[in-house]
């Protein structure tokens, strides 16, 4: 198959056009004609032909970055935007940095910095109501019968029970994109820590038998006793349910499992479907997994390091370290080997370190290049490097 062909079939998946189930579809995955589009397919991480909406949507994020959409403009026709993006992945990305390399040199001279995220979220009320946080001149008050909302300008939300006229309970929303963290106090009195790419779904205020929240992505949470009300976060088939504890709940999807780790207290996750669960104690670390559930003894500071403003490597691997770092940084990661995404490395970083600081760190104990292209990094190893 033809460099031309293959760039037709990308774009017929980005563009949607081609889909699972298609014969075209079980076409790619079959037929050794189709072994360089399968190439690229794997590589943003589409191992499963069910993973094809979430990856396509990172695929057009990337495609992005060449059509002259990012801060950094680049014309291209139609076509060679396809070309653009694909072929550093076909060709495992050797001529493409080398090319790319020298026409950096030559135009700009250095690699622009990538910043670290701030605190930035957005909150969404009931009945429509969008509010962006982190345009938030000064402090602001939002009374709503006995409950009032204090909006902090720098980076947390504050729900408060008051003296008032009763109001029906809603569900608010907050959420964090990518490059930003946020902070919460429910109406309780419990703290909420948010972290990047994440959401959180909670009442107003808290009545009933239980106080119920549900979550999305990364949250510390530090719980308000109450034994007469266990405080349940609702994370996809799992339920962890406590009185007043101290934990992280991790979903993110790329991490492939629900990992509750315990600082204090003692808490219970449950597998909403089977009812089975396991009961933790502080220093523990609870996976549930394709409906199993294993726990072990961690130490709980590598899992909370991101509340300080550090990252926590203790000997993780390139795959799991970029994982993080996309969310931080707003940006996405090749590898040019599946060899190179097994490479260890350990550390604590400060994230408030540009992306660019962390790469030299991790360059120097590790025999990995990071070759940086707008928001996309390519990763090879030591002996790939093009001079």
């Amino acid at each position: 198959m033809s460099t031309k062909d293959e760039k037709d079939w990308l774009r017929a998946i980005l563009e949607g056009k081609v889909k699972p189930g298609d014969a075209e579809w079980e076409r790619i995955w079959k037929e050794e004609d189709f072994t360089g589009v399968r190439r690229v397919l794997r590589e943003v991480g589409m191992r499963k032909k069910d993973e094809l909406v979430a990856d396509r949507e990172k695929m057009w994020r990337v495609v992005k970055q060449y059509r002259g959409e990012g801060r950094n403009r680049r014309r291209v026709s139609a076509w060679r935007w396809v070309a653009a993006a694909m072929l550093p992945l076909l060709l495992g990305g050797i001529l493409w940095i080398s090319s790319w390399e020298k026409k950096d040199v030559l135009v700009a001279g250095v690699v622009p910095e990538i910043e670290a995220g701030t605190p930035r979220a957005v909150l969404l009320m009931e009945q429509g109501e969008r509010i962006d946080l982190s345009l938030l001149a000064g402090d602001t008050i939002l009374n709503k019968g006995d409950v009032r909302i204090r909006l902090d300008s720098s980076k947390s939300v504050t729900y408060e029970q008051v003296k008032g006229t009763p109001t029906k309970i809603e569900y608010n929303t907050i959420i964090v994109p990518r490059k930003g963290e946020y902070q919460l106090i429910l109406a309780d009195g419990s703290k909420v820590y948010l972290n990047s790419e994440s959401r959180l779904r909670f009442p107003t205020r808290f009545e009933g038998k239980e106080r119920r929240v549900y979550l999305e992505g990364e949250g510390y949470f530090e719980v308000a006793r109450d034994s007469a009300k266990p405080f349940v976060v609702e994370a996809k088939e799992v339920d962890v349910r406590v009185l007043g504890t101290s934990f992280n709940v991790n979903t993110y999807v790329s991490e492939r499992a629900i990992r509750t780790t315990l600082v204090s207290g003692k808490v219970r996750v449950g597998d909403r479907l089977t009812g089975k669960g396991e009961v933790i104690l502080p220093g523990q670390q609870v996976e549930w997994k394709d409906g199993v559930f294993a726990t072990k003894e961690v130490d709980t500071s590598i899992y909370t390091a991101w509340i300080d403003g550090k990252f926590y490597f203790e000997g993780a691997t390139l795959e799991e370290i970029t994982a993080q770092l996309e969310r931080w940084y707003d940006i996405d990661f090749f590898f040019t080997s599946d060899n190179v995404k097994h490479f260890a490395f350990a550390g604590v970083i400060n994230k408030e370190y540009s992306a660019n600081k962390i790469f030299s760190i991790i360059e120097k104990t590790t025999q990995v290049h990071f070759n940086v292209n707008g928001r996309v990094v390519t990763v090879s190893e030591i002996n790939n490097k093009q001079e």
